[in-house]
């Protein structure tokens, strides 16, 4: 064979299986679209299934959003609000921001009542709700539409901005009420205790008096005692201390009474012996006429002092 054909007939061979292996490789990468179209196809199906989940949770969502707007009503965010001594609250909306004073029921914008919300830790924390008692353009005085306990308005902030709200939905209104029902029974409790209080310590105060009066009628006045030598010695010295000093007087009086006493019985006995022994003086005297007698007799005469 010629080597030109010899030449064509490996050239033809390397063709052959460079075209095999092309081959091989095409069926390998189709086989990996088709399998990856299959998938897209599954995934396009799932997803367009959740969409479809999706656009219906969306709807759903959206209406309840509506829902819940309409039941809040207008509202106005990032609110300046300067707190007033009289505990009302000047805020920096007014008529051209919608805010009214008047009520129209329905009327979006027109409100005679508005909810105040300021920032708190975890979102906005509510105020309570202030009537519109005076309105400008771009300024508005609320006060405050319930009964303001002591120190409540220390909790406010003016120096962060506000919520004003129009409306808020009539599910809270009766978790609001009673809320102010029990802070009105308890301010009601502490005002009370309060008064109890007062008495109980107007009680001791008396009570106080009467033990300092007691103690001084007993154990004497303390401190500076005033025109001392004006008043009975008890109210001087005090009750016990003149029980003693009348206790000591009187012993003394009994120990001096007992000495005379004691003197009177040794001079009786004394005066007896000294009978007795005239007696018998008397008696060993030589019997005369009237004169013996006489003496016998005087020395005989009983003592007229007494036991």
């Amino acid at each position: 064979m010629h080597i030109f054909g010899k030449i064509c007939l490996w050239i033809s061979v390397v063709c052959i299986l460079v075209a095999m292996w092309m081959t091989a490789k095409l069926y390998t990468a189709r086989a990996g679209y088709i399998k990856k179209k299959v998938e897209l196809e599954d995934k396009i199906e799932k997803n367009a299934a959740e969409i479809t989940d999706l656009r219906l949770k969306l709807r759903n969502t959206h209406r309840e959003l509506t829902h819940e707007l309409l039941q809040w009503g207008p509202y106005w965010n990032d609110v300046g609000v300067e707190i007033r001594q009289d505990n009302s609250i000047t805020i920096d909306i007014g008529t051209q921001h919608g805010l009214s004073a008047a009520s129209a029921e329905g009327t979006a914008g027109r409100q005679f009542v508005v909810h105040g919300f300021q920032p708190a830790e975890n979102g906005m924390e509510y105020i309570g709700d202030f009537q519109v008692s005076s309105l400008e353009a771009n300024r508005a005085i609320l006060t405050p539409n319930w009964e303001m306990l002591e120190g409540e308005s220390d909790s406010w902030d003016g120096t962060k901005k506000w919520r004003v709200r129009a409306m808020v939905p009539s599910r809270y209104h009766a978790r609001f009420n009673g809320l102010e029902l029990q802070l009105t029974n308890h301010s009601e409790l502490l005002n009370s205790k309060l008064i109890d209080l007062e008495e109980q310590r107007q009680l001791h105060s008396v009570a106080q008096e009467r033990l300092a009066q007691r103690i001084a009628e007993t154990a004497g006045p303390q401190g500076d005692v005033t025109d001392a030598d004006k008043r009975p010695r008890e109210d001087v010295v005090g009750l016990l201390s003149a029980l003693a000093e009348a206790e000591e007087t009187r012993n003394a009086i009994l120990a001096e009474s007992d000495m005379r006493r004691r003197i009177l019985l040794r001079t009786i006995e004394d005066f007896e012996r000294t009978q007795a022994e005239n007696l018998r003086v008397v008696e060993n005297l030589p019997q005369g006429d009237d004169g013996g007698t006489d003496a016998a007799e005087a020395a005989a005469q009983p003592s007229t002092v007494s036991r």
